[in-house]
C-alpha cells in the first residue's frame, strides 16, 4: 500500500485527523469544526489526504481504515488519539474497533449516516456513480456540492468568502476522484451498535445542530453507545468558540490519564 502524505503540526501524542467526504487537508485548513493550529500546541496533529486524493484510491472506510493503521504502523506510533469529520469518523470508530490496544481517546466530528440511515445514502450515492464519467465533472454534481451549506451560516458571518472557496476546492479533484469516492460511500457503513458499544477510551462527540446531512440521532446514539463518552452540540459562534475551549480540555485530560 502506497501510504500518503503526511502534514504533521506540533509535537508529542500523536493526534491523526481523517477529512470528511470531498474534503481534504486543503480544505480543512480553511475551515473546520475544530481548530487544528491550536491543538498543535498540545499535540502532533496529523493529516493526510484520504488515499492522495487518487482516482484509482478505495474510499470505502475498511480501506480507509486500513489506510490509517498502515500509517500508524509507519509512523511507529504505540499510542494516538483519533479524530475525525463525517467520514473520517467512521474510519476512527472503525479503528478503534479494530486496533482497541493503540487508540487512546476518539474525536467524533459529525458522525455520518448510520445503520437504517444509511440506506437512503447508499442509494443516492449509486444514482451519482451512474450518472459520472471520467472525463469532466458533470453540471448536475456542481449543482449538488453547491447544495452543501458548509460551513454553518454562523461561521460565514464571521469569515464572508469561506463557502465559496471551499466549494471550489470540493470541485478542484480530478474528475475521476468523483466517482471513487461516492463508490466508497456507497459501500461504507458504521460498525455494528454492539461493537461500538464495545468502545473503551474516552471519546468527544461534536454534533452540529442544523446539519441535515449528519442527522443529530446518530450521534445521540454513539454517544448512548460508548461508556462515558460526551457530547457537544453547535449551533452558533459562541457555542464554535467553546467548542475549541472543551476539545483542548479533553485532550489535556486524555494525556494527564496515560500519564498516571
Amino acid at each position: 500500500m502506497k501510504l500518503p502524505l503526511l502534514h504533521i503540526n506540533g509535537s508529542g501524542q500523536p493526534f491523526i485527523w481523517m477529512h470528511g467526504m470531498l474534503n481534504s487537508v486543503e480544505s480543512d485548513s480553511l475551515y473546520s469544526l475544530i481548530d487544528f493550529e491550536l491543538l498543535s500546541k498540545l499535540v502532533s496533529v496529523i493529516r493526510y489526504n484520504t488515499c492522495d486524493k487518487s482516482v484509482s484510491g478505495d474510499y470505502s472506510w475498511d480501506a480507509t481504515t486500513e489506510e490509517l493503521l498502515q500509517v500508524a504502523k509507519a509512523q511507529n506510533y504505540q499510542s494516538m488519539i483519533l479524530g475525525g469529520c463525517s467520514m473520517g469518523s467512521g474510519a476512527a470508530i472503525h479503528a478503534a474497533i479494530r486496533a482497541p490496544h493503540k487508540v487512546k481517546a476518539l474525536v467524533l466530528i459529525t458522525p455520518p449516516p448510520a445503520w437504517e440511515k444509511r440506506a437512503e445514502v447508499k442509494t443516492v450515492y449509486k444514482k451519482i456513480v451512474s450518472r459520472l464519467h471520467q472525463n469532466s465533472i458533470p453540471e448536475f454534481l456542481k449543482r449538488l456540492i453547491a447544495q452543501n451549506q458548509d460551513p454553518p451560516e454562523f461561521y460565514e458571518r464571521e469569515h464572508p468568502g469561506t463557502r465559496q472557496r471551499l466549494l471550489e476546492y470540493r470541485l478542484f479533484f480530478d474528475p475521476g476522484y468523483y466517482p471513487k469516492i461516492y463508490t466508497g460511500g456507497a459501500a461504507s457503513d458504521l460498525p455494528d451498535r454492539e461493537q461500538i458499544a464495545g468502545i473503551n477510551v474516552p471519546t468527544l462527540i461534536v454534533a452540529h445542530l442544523n446539519d441535515p446531512n449528519h442527522p443529530l440521532e446518530i450521534a445521540q446514539e454513539i454517544n448512548s453507545l460508548i461508556k462515558g463518552s460526551e457530547l457537544v452540540t453547535v449551533s452558533d459562534y459562541q457555542e464554535y468558540l467553546n467548542l475549541q475551549k472543551k476539545v483542548s480540555n479533553f485532550i489535556s485530560s486524555v494525556q494527564s490519564d496515560n500519564k498516571s
